[in-house]
């Protein structure tokens, strides 16, 4: 008898020891190292091998927008004179003879390889990572490489460095971040070694994801160029009214209400035709010089010119010179045809597979009003419909219709500001979108989010957890993301905004004259 009872208390302990070991394995899951990939973030050495302070071709931050303007004035008198002959022939030679020789250090060869020497410095990987065994940060074991390389001839370099963070943390996988370009270099790499990233990768975070190209760097690369009167109002109210652009506040206001009054007299696009017919008579001559001569020497930045646009950009751009850049055209062939054309089939062949996959997408900031479908939704740079793998938006500034909303089957993917249907990307519940961010901040709310799903073995959805709903607002002066909330349609009186537009230009400068004579 006291055997028998002795047996079945035993029996007793294993089944509760049975059931209690899971649910401890379950809550202590496995902690694996982080490897951001950064898009153009990591410094360009004139040698590689001497990586100084003074051999620093390409910095963090780096305004090429400054550089480029300083430049183009000593082109404005050929510019001038092209107006009057009609002839832009000049105008085009002083503008590439000005503008190609500031990138001249850091452009690639007609193979699409830095033949300078130029590059990031060499084995920075053994010399700065150290072995850790927990509590990875995100940058811990950031992977370092020439982002203007093909993301085919980098992907090689990133298999190695994911082998090599493995051996320095003993762990048999990693997780991957890829940020906007970054993403491409991921993309790559799991589809030249498939079988290696099921086996390595627990987690891929896609960051504003630029592998299936963005629409502007497209439209810019096929020669579609051109200014619209309406997304340029929408960009100047954008933009005046929420950066920084003019230091002193009064002159700041002045001019801001006077593009509200030109908008509402329908002037502002008034010297758009001048500019389009610019455009017109120069682009074929100049946008490939300069391209060729600066980023389009790239073949990293051509893997973010999309599919639609890459068969005419390969011959706006190379049209007659093909054989000359026989090497170039090879590696951005070998990306379009044999990863992007791909690319959403094989992102749900590695989820059925086991590697989790998380987008995260920014809205609600204007694009630069110089292109076809520059009206839609994007961070500024990247646009919703690409990054989020194929998410329906309103235009900016609008919301869908209501003939849209009413024939949806179900609206629990549908943004509480009825601009974004996620119904429709690749990933529905592991797509977040942030709203009022722009494309080049990356703050610390946004790593808590990307945290959460990286801790949850990418069990996280869009639904799981009630701090990180599908769509979130970004708070700039506190940091914060919080849940979207409905908003109530504007109502507008056409004649008393126009009148408001008038009263407040006319405040401006009156408080512009009373600065002046008062100084």
């Amino acid at each position: 008898m006291k055997l028998r009872k002795a047996l079945a208390l035993v029996l007793s302990l294993l089944m509760v020891f049975s059931v209690f070991v899971p649910a401890v394995s379950a809550a202590e899951k496995e902690e694996y190292p982080i490897i951001y990939i950064p898009g153009t973030r990591n410094p360009l050495y004139a040698d590689k091998n001497n990586p100084s302070q003074d051999n620093r071709i390409w910095k963090i931050g780096v305004d090429v927008g400054a550089v480029v303007k300083e430049a183009l004035a000593p082109c404005l008198k050929e510019l001038a004179l092209g107006v009057v002959r009609d002839d832009y022939t000049a105008y085009c030679d002083e503008l590439a003879n000005t503008v190609v020789p500031l990138f001249e250090k850091i452009v690639l060869d007609k193979n699409g390889e830095a033949s300078n020497g130029s590059g990031v410095e060499k084995e920075s990987a053994s010399r700065y990572y150290a072995a850790k065994s927990g509590n990875y940060g995100f940058w811990d074991y950031h992977f370092v490489y020439d982002w203007r390389l093909s993301p085919m001839d980098v992907c090689h370099q990133l298999k190695a460095h994911i082998d090599r963070v493995k051996t320095l943390t003993g762990k048999d996988k990693v997780v991957l971040i890829g940020r906007c370009m970054g993403a491409n270099m991921i993309s790559a790499y799991f589809t030249e070694y498939y079988d290696h990233a099921v086996e390595s990768v627990d987690t891929i975070v896609m960051y504003e994801p630029s592998n299936l190209g963005l629409d502007i760097l497209g439209a810019i690369w096929s020669g579609q160029v051109s200014l619209d009167d309406e997304q340029l109002d929408l960009f100047l109210d954008y933009y005046l009214s929420h950066e920084d652009l003019i230091e002193d506040p009064a002159t700041a206001e002045l001019i801001s209400a006077l593009v509200g009054v030109l908008q509402e007299i329908k002037m502002l696009g008034i010297g758009t035709g001048l500019v389009n017919k610019l455009l017109e008579n120069v682009g074929d001559n100049l946008i490939p010089r300069l391209l060729l001569g600066t980023f389009g020497s790239f073949p990293s930045f051509w893997s973010m010119v999309g599919k639609e646009y890459y068969e005419d950009a390969r011959k706006f751009v190379f049209s007659g010179r093909e054989e000359e850049y026989e090497g170039f055209i090879a590696k951005t062939d070998d990306w379009y045809y044999n990863v992007m054309e791909k690319l959403p089939e094989t992102m749900k062949k590695l989820e059925n597979d086991g590697v989790s996959i998380g987008v995260l997408v920014k809205y609600n900031i204007p694009s630069y009003p110089f292109y076809e479908n520059a009206s839609q939704q994007t961070d500024m740079v990247s646009d919703v419909y690409h990054v989020s793998y194929y998410a329906t938006s309103a235009p900016y500034g609008e919301t869908l219709s209501e003939e849209y909303i009413n024939g949806l089957k179900d609206t629990k993917y549908l943004s509480p500001d009825k601009m974004i249907d996620a119904s429709t990307c690749l990933f529905p519940d592991k797509t977040w979108f942030i709203k009022d961010i722009s494309h080049d901040p990356f703050p610390p709310s946004i790593d808590k989010l990307i945290r959460a799903f990286i801790n949850s073995h990418g069990e996280m959805t869009v639904f799981s957890d009630e701090n990180y709903p599908q769509y979130l607002q970004y708070n700039a002066e506190n940091d914060t993301i919080t849940p979207v909330k409905e908003e109530e349609p504007a109502k507008n009186n056409p004649f008393t905004d126009f009148i408001n537009k008038f009263v407040r230009f006319f405040k401006a400068l009156f408080n512009s004259l009373k600065n002046l004579f008062a100084k």
